[in-house]
């Protein structure tokens, strides 16, 4: 615009309304065109006359000048007519203001050609969520557009039009007539509304790699550390960084490409870096260390860890320092910055880079001083502070403590916050708790561990839905370990059958192996052959040894009960409850298995809706068959309802981990897969299914044991012929072992 142009009053009787158009005009002068500015008038004048008040216009006159810059001509104009038509003029009146403000972010985010399309965007979820009763006119307003329109920012931050598209769709596929879970799921606040997000978002997900991640994780160090992705987004983690704690690897969820390297090779280097600093790192005292006295000594151990790392392992050297930025000598002003963190960016490069490019004296000195204290082949983390502490003394300056801090360029993004190098000796210092505590009505604090997502099948879309069910483990509660003996002497001629089995079934200590050219002993018939081979002039046989290997069953076995309410049913005339009797059989079982040394876990499960499905550690692969075991055993209980796929899957991750030639998880249970949130009877059960073919792919063998007269109308549909119904529920002491021992043969 040019200073010809001459301020015109504003038609509109609000006092509000005036004052913040004389506070706005120069700026709507300044950078409208000529035809954006009568736009930019009508558009304040028309929203102030239509009955709803001054905060309509006062958003307007407070966004639109940066708009009709972003949009150009006639944008301030589609914007105005879509706010009343597709807005005003309906029950979304509150959003008005909302919708008007978010364009402050909007032009941050979007092409100039793309209004059309975010307007799209709006008019579609409008049209989806504004709902009527009797189908006469829109009467209640969107549960769930003030939520979006929230979120907007990192919406259109993190996903393509394309990609909240697909967000909006499954929220209403699942929520769409059901307001309050709507509102929840566009406020971003539910593990299923974040899944699905995460989904759509651009980059790599560490789910995607996690296995092969981990192969290089125990090719290199030969560790096996758990993962817990962390997404910053969410957890409101603006400067989080990732770290290695209590065996737990804490990364990111997500990686894009950066500067050409893509995000599996991203998640090595940050790996290979956690893990190299769990071999090399000691933890030293940090309480009598400033902050940037730490800063440097972590610039040193960060180094001194990767240089022992790349001399096990050398090609780590080319994959580290694609990602440590190189930055201009000169690009920091320290007359009025801080250049501590661009000091430590060019120390960093030059302690890993023989070609660095960097002239500055002390850099350059105390290259020479790291060089020479890995090379005499000894060196510790104490050594990292000394020579932090001693680079610190040589740069610092009284810029160092300026506000405004050179930061471009200075992030090593691979690398982690330290921990494992500091201890604290002051108490409460940096407490960091990896799980939440909770107090139970006894006021005794326990440990409760994060849920665990699994996603459930959507038989109808056929497809997942992500993180779904949630999955809670508990350690059972445990009571008298004797009645579980009790249980055992009630049925010990049954015992004496088992045992008798169980001695044919047992594998010989050891078993001998011929032709061996080392062993433990010789093998004289061979021993004799040879001799005479020898005397006659031919080739003798060397394989004249004997040497002996254990010939042990390679099984492990995980037993899942179904814990549910229908267990509390009373059996015929005997009195006892389905699940005394599954408590009678699975005492017996774990007997068997005990006394073949078979590697065996116990759990149970119930679910109240998919947010609580409960899954019972009752005995551990790692536990011995002992009173501690008996004593959780003995204290089974039967409440709430079945959602088996989730706690076949989360059974099948720690069956997974046993190192075993057959892996069979035996699922226990009296009834169809059903939930109270489940109203389709087919869903349950083709999630089950679903769960059923993910474990069989990963090499697991999952039976069933059916105690429900029903099962033949859907069992079928679950395991195929991987199942057994037992109709007389009384037997069910005596054939569950001997089941078990005919498949384990």
């Amino acid at each position: 615009m040019t200073e010809e142009v001459q301020h015109k009053p504003l038609d509109c009787a609000f006092e509000s309304v005036q004052d913040v158009f004389a506070l706005n005009i120069d700026q709507a002068v300044e950078h409208l065109t000529v035809d954006s500015l009568d736009e930019y008038y009508q558009g304040a004048e028309f929203l102030s006359k239509i009955g709803q008040g001054d905060k309509l216009s006062i958003a307007f006159l407070k966004t639109m000048p940066w708009v009709g810059e972003h949009f150009g001509d006639g944008s301030i104009k589609k914007i105005t007519d879509f706010t009343y038509n597709k807005i005003c003029r309906t029950p979304n009146k509150p959003a008005v203001e909302i919708f008007l403000n978010s364009f402050i972010i909007v032009v941050d985010h979007i092409n100039k050609d793309q209004l059309d399309e975010y307007l799209a965007l709006i008019e579609y979820h409008l049209s989806k969520t504004t709902f009527s009763i009797h189908g006469i006119h829109d009467t209640h307003p969107s549960p769930s557009l003030i939520a979006l329109l929230g979120n907007i920012n990192l919406l259109l931050e993190q996903l393509d039009f394309k990609g909240i598209y697909e967000w909006i769709d499954y929220g209403l596929r699942y929520f769409k007539d059901h307001p309050e879970r709507q509102q929840e799921f566009f406020t971003l606040t539910t593990p299923d509304s974040k899944a699905v997000f995460q989904r759509q978002r651009k980059g790599l997900l560490f789910s995607d790699i996690e296995r092969p991640i981990n192969l290089f994780q125990r090719a290199l160090w030969k560790t096996d550390y758990m993962y817990a992705p962390y997404s910053p987004d969410f957890e409101k983690l603006e400067h989080f960084s990732p770290y290695i704690e209590d065996e737990i690897i804490r990364l990111p969820d997500i990686y894009s490409d950066l500067n050409g390297v893509n995000g599996c090779r991203r998640y090595m280097a940050l790996v290979a870096h956690l893990v190299a600093h769990q071999q090399f790192t000691t933890k030293i005292v940090a309480d009598n260390a400033s902050p940037q006295q730490r800063f440097f000594a972590e610039v040193f151990e960060d180094a001194r860890v990767e240089y022992l790392a790349i001399k096990q392992y050398p090609g780590l050297k080319k994959l580290w320092l694609s990602l440590i930025p190189i930055v201009n000598e000169f690009d920091c002003d320290n007359t009025n910055q801080s250049c501590l963190r661009h000091r430590a960016i060019m120390l960093t490069r030059a302690l890993l880079d023989d070609e660095h490019p960097y002239k500055n004296k002390v850099i350059l000195d105390y290259v020479d001083k790291f060089k020479t204290l890995m090379g005499a082949g000894e060196s510790s983390t104490s050594d990292s502070l000394t020579l932090g502490l001693g680079y610190l003394i040589k740069t610092r300056g009284p810029s160092d403590a300026l506000a405004k801090v050179y930061f471009e360029g200075t992030e090593v993004t691979y690398r982690d916050d330290n921990r494992s190098m500091w201890v604290f000796i002051e108490e409460f210092d940096e407490d960091d708790e990896i799980f939440q505590h909770e107090t139970t009505p006894d006021d005794e604090e326990v440990e409760t561990i994060p849920p665990h997502y699994y996603d459930e099948w959507d038989y109808a879309y056929e497809s997942y839905k992500p993180d779904w069910a949630a999955v809670y483990e508990r350690l059972h509660t445990h009571t008298d370990a004797s009645k579980i003996d009790r249980i055992l002497d009630k049925h010990s001629a049954l015992v004496k059958q088992l045992k008798k089995v169980l001695d044919l079934l047992k594998p010989q200590n050891k078993k001998r192996v011929r032709y061996q050219e080392e062993g433990a002993e010789l093998d004289l018939d061979i021993a004799l052959r040879s001799v005479i081979d020898i005397k006659n002039g031919s080739q003798p046989d060397t394989r004249i040894n004997i040497d002996f290997e254990h010939d042990s069953r390679s099984v492990s076995v995980l037993l899942l009960l179904d814990l549910s309410q229908s267990l509390n049913e009373v059996v015929g005339s005997s009195g006892q409850t389905i699940l005394e009797l599954s408590q009678e059989a699975v005492s017996l079982l774990a007997w068997a298995v005990e006394q073949l040394g078979d590697n065996f876990a116990i759990a149970g499960f119930n679910s109240d809706t998919r947010q609580k499905v409960m899954y019972y550690h009752i005995k551990g692969y790692s536990e011995s068959w002992d009173d501690t075991v008996k004593s959780r055993l003995a204290d089974l209980k039967a409440e709430f309802s079945t959602r088996m796929g989730a706690a076949i899957r989360h059974g099948a991750h720690y069956l997974d981990l046993q190192q075993s030639d057959k892996k069979l998880m035996l699922i226990l249970t009296d009834g169809e897969p059903a939930d109270i949130d489940i109203h389709d009877p087919k869903a349950l059960i083709q999630d089950t299914h679903k769960a059923v073919q993910e474990v069989q792919q990963k090499g697991m063998y999952p039976y069933c044991i059916s105690l429900d007269k029903r099962a033949d109308e859907y069992i079928a549909d679950i395991f195929g012929s991987h199942y057994s119904v037992i109709d007389r529920i009384e037997s069910l002491p005596k054939e569950l072992p001997q089941l078990f021992l005919s498949l384990t043969k």
